[in-house]
């Protein structure tokens, strides 16, 4: 059996993740352990490991030790001054990590593990965010699942999806397979653009209600995406099964949190400007109250965010210093504050018309989607920008997808059109390629193909110098593809990736080193490979010779004439047979090595696997304790009360009154030095009291059930009886013995004889005494009847003996001598009616 949640997709968010799963049905998001949508991306370090909605409710008193934003800080280096603005947003404390010498440090965090301090990559806590997203899934599918042996481990998902900005470079993209990889999730079938994903959500409904009828004309849709951190833009080409993606454009540095920054800075400035005199320090110095603050601001963004609200309450206690904010922003003084932010948003939509060469009027439809996109200011501009009525429903801006839910679905549906578990109809998505890469070569100007182009030796480049370079995967181009370039070299040569003109990011992806024979210069064609998660990587490199062959020409036999309209061939003896010389190409496998500036080692991976695996069994001990401690507090708390109520008459005064006793001293034991005891502690614990409440509880239960069952065993002796008193007169039934029926009358009497001897004992006991009998003990007479009854009742009726043929005094041998001669014509039969013997004399 299929389950039903092993095909994911997943919106990997910087403030909020989304796991929607694909069936048969559709595609659900799929509801965390507190029936939330949304799952908190933030891990939790203490002596386990707090995920999500856990790790959300103790992220304030604990912020130093709960790790967050790693969407935004995965796959950079260390020293990027993108990672280092980041790193001001947050609380714990980022360290380099080193990978080897000629390798970028890439960014650690602090946690504490067994009482010590560990530095652990972002790329693997993303990993755990991840696998947390899968164990959810898990939990709620063994739920469901009608399988006796479903468990969360047997369900966990096995094919996904990840949403990424389309903006992640290579490197950023790997980083994020390599936490996968560490946190144990299973196979990553692809990561996929949010916006691409969003238009997939969108399209692929209204194509199978054929709202994408015309190839002639594809129908342009502009997708809005303004999530916690990043504003997206993209402009999509529907087509009869088809999406193109046309373009996309960002704003890396703008999104929600940017909004509640602005609250943010005008509650401090209010607040320090009232109680100046009395602070210790600037607020933005301080991380738990700026936490407060933040918390605050987008609570207040909230609220703001409905056309009709005018302004908003603000109250926090004991911001700073013991001091109390407490004030109320306009919706006026607001949309003032947002304006700087409000001006940025012209940029990429613009940017994205005139790339994809369309205008607003040709737009059938402006989706936003992300959180961001319900601040009521934000979507004016927008509707003022794209030239749509301001007036009508939502701005004209089409709300039809759920703004928190629409990449994870997105994501959900390419898993399932990827995965081997189901069929899906086809569904052609063309991907953009946000940079251009650009291939460099050392050594001198040489023969170089791209998908087709080819640029001839010594061909100038664009300051008329012989170029080494060329680019091979342009802005906008689909992928997975693979590309080459033809190269002449001999002995170890070095073939560079890097991006071309972008800037704000690292341009170096990759650099390979491809060992070519040493004695001459040979064509070395080298393949370059875009795959279906948009990173870049050597396919293959291969030499390139052309091999000359000489094979015997075909000649007649000697003598043999020559076939019409075909000479005769000439064979000269003194210069041998005339031969056929025949070009083929041979191709010989090279060996590479690839490099990129922040990867891994494979030691590196291990020792985090490893620890992984540590930081699991951890999890798991201390989840099996804390198990453990409430079942005992819960039993405790159950039996404080019942022991005086329902249990009351089912215990003796002394032993109530022991019982009483144990419950306290375990109270008491529990909250005092027994807070923090290990598992087996708690176990044993559990044992002793339960030793003394386990027999006041057997006795309660069989007083419930007694009745119950000796009904049923009266009625199945009733039901046997009865069964018994059709048998004389009853054809169908007089293939039972009178043996077997005076048996069956001797067990129902004994059992009958068992249950009054047994009800008449418990009639003189006091309940807070051992019953006569137990359930158990009637339901074993039950099944001695059925064991003894049950095949007699079940017994077939013989079948009829079979009609036997009338024996002659015929020898054997006579009767074979007849049955051989049986099929033949006697005389006798063809005499005619009446006719005398013949005269045998």
């Amino acid at each position: 059996m299929i389950n039903n949640m092993s095909v994911v997709g997943v919106d990997f968010g910087a403030q909020n993740s989304v796991i929607a799963a694909a069936g048969r049905g559709g595609v659900d998001v799929i509801l965390n352990g507190n029936s939330q949508r949304q799952n908190p991306t933030m891990i939790g370090f203490d002596t386990c490991r707090a995920m999500g909605e856990g790790a959300s409710a103790t992220a304030m008193g604990r912020y130093r030790q709960t790790i967050l934003n790693m969407k935004r800080l995965i796959g950079l280096s260390f020293k990027d001054p993108k990672a280092q603005a980041e790193m001001k947003h947050v609380a714990f404390k980022c360290v380099p990590i080193s990978h080897g010498p000629g390798k970028e440090d890439t960014i650690g965090v602090e946690i504490p593990l067994d009482g010590e301090t560990t530095v652990v990559g972002i790329e693997h806590v993303a990993g755990m965010m991840i696998r947390h997203l899968g164990t959810i899934a898990a939990e709620r599918a063994a739920e469901k699942s009608n399988e006796p042996a479903a468990t969360p481990e047997s369900m966990f998902p096995q094919d996904w999806v990840i949403g990424i900005p389309g903006y992640y470079t290579d490197a950023q993209r790997r980083a994020l397979l390599v936490g996968c990889e560490i946190a144990g999730v299973p196979r990553i079938q692809r990561l996929m653009h949010e916006t691409t994903a969003t238009a997939l959500a969108y399209g692929i409904f209204k194509d199978i209600r054929k709202e994408f009828a015309n190839k002639d004309k594809p129908s342009h849709v502009m997708f809005i995406d303004m999530g916690y951190s990043a504003y997206q833009v993209a402009i999509v080409a529907f087509e009869p099964g088809k999406l193109t993606v046309k373009t996309t454009q960002y704003d890396t540095d703008l999104g929600g949190r940017d909004f509640d920054m602005k609250i943010a800075e005008w509650i401090i400035k209010e607040f320090e400007g009232k109680h100046k005199n009395k602070l210790s320090g600037p607020i933005k110095e301080r991380k738990k109250e700026m936490l407060k603050v933040l918390a605050a601001a987008e609570k207040a963004k909230k609220t703001l965010s409905p056309t009709g609200v005018t302004e908003a309450r603000i109250n926090i206690e004991c911001l700073a210093d013991d001091l109390d904010y407490s004030g109320s922003l306009s919706a006026i003084e607001y949309e003032k504050l947002c304006e700087p932010l409000l001006a940025r948003l012209a940029g990429p939509i613009q940017r994205a018309l005139a790339e994809a060469k369309v205008t607003s009027k040709d737009l059938e439809s402006v989706e936003i989607v992300g959180g961001a996109t319900r601040v009521g200011c934000l979507k004016r501009r927008l509707a003022d920008i794209l030239k749509i009525d301001p007036n009508a429903t939502n701005n004209g801006l089409s709300t039809t997808m759920n703004a928190d839910e629409a990449v994870s679905r997105g994501t959900a549906l390419q898993s399932a059109i990827l995965s081997p578990r189901f069929k899906v109809l086809p569904y052609e998505i063309i991907e953009f390629q946000p940079f251009p890469i650009q291939v460099s070569w050392d050594g001198e100007a040489s023969t170089s193909e791209g998908h087709g182009v080819e640029i001839e030796e010594g061909a100038d480049g664009s300051d008329g110098l012989p170029t080494n370079s060329v680019v091979m995967f342009d802005r906008g181009s689909n992928f997975p593809v693979v590309k080459r370039v033809t190269l002449r070299r001999s002995g170890v040569f070095t073939v560079e990736a890097k991006y071309k003109g972008v800037p704000d990011i690292s341009p170096e992806i990759a650099t390979i080193r491809i060992k070519a024979p040493t004695e001459s210069d040979k064509k070395v064609r080298v393949n370059v490979k875009q795959d279906i998660n948009g990173s870049l990587t050597l396919s293959s490199a291969q030499m390139i010779e052309e091999v000359i062959e000489e094979e015997p020409a075909p000649a007649p036999a000697e003598g043999e004439p020559a076939k019409e309209g075909e000479e005769k061939m000439e064979v000269d003896k003194t210069e041998g047979d005339a031969a056929i010389k025949k070009k083929k190409i041979k191709k010989t496998n090279l060996e590479f090595e690839v490099a990129y500036p922040m990867e891994w080692s494979k030691k590196a991976v291990t020792d985090a696997i490893a620890l992984e695996a540590k930081m699991t069994t951890a999890d798991r001990l201390v989840k099996e304790t804390s198990d453990k401690r409430n079942e005992l507090e819960s039993y405790l708390y159950a039996m404080r009360d019942r022991i005086i109520a329902d249990l009351r008459d089912f215990a003796s005064d002394e032993l109530r009154e022991k019982f009483q006793k144990a419950i306290e001293s375990a109270e008491n034991w529990l909250y005092e030095d027994g807070y923090d005891a290990v598992k087996q502690v708690y176990q044993d614990k559990l044992a002793e009291v339960k030793k003394l409440g386990d027999p006041i509880i057997f006795r309660f239960n069989e007083s419930k059930a007694r009745s119950t069952a000796v009904q049923t065993l009266q009625k199945r002796v009733d039901d046997l009886k009865n069964w018994l008193n059709t048998i004389p007169g009853n054809d169908k039934l007089d293939h039972i013995t009178d043996a077997e029926q005076n048996l069956c009358h001797k067990k129902c009497d004994e059992t009958m004889s068992w249950m009054y001897d047994m009800l008449d004992k418990q009639g003189s006991l006091s309940p807070d005494v051992d019953p006569a009998f137990s359930v158990n003990d009637v339901r074993a007479k039950i099944k001695e009847l059925e064991d003894t009854l049950g095949p007699i009742m079940r017994k077939p009726r013989p079948k009829p003996k079979a009609v036997e043929a009338p024996k002659t005094d015929a020898s054997p041998e006579d009767e074979k001598v007849n049955s051989d001669a049986a099929p033949m014509d006697t005389e006798d039969e063809k005499k005619p009616e009446g006719a005398e013997p013949m005269d045998t004399n």
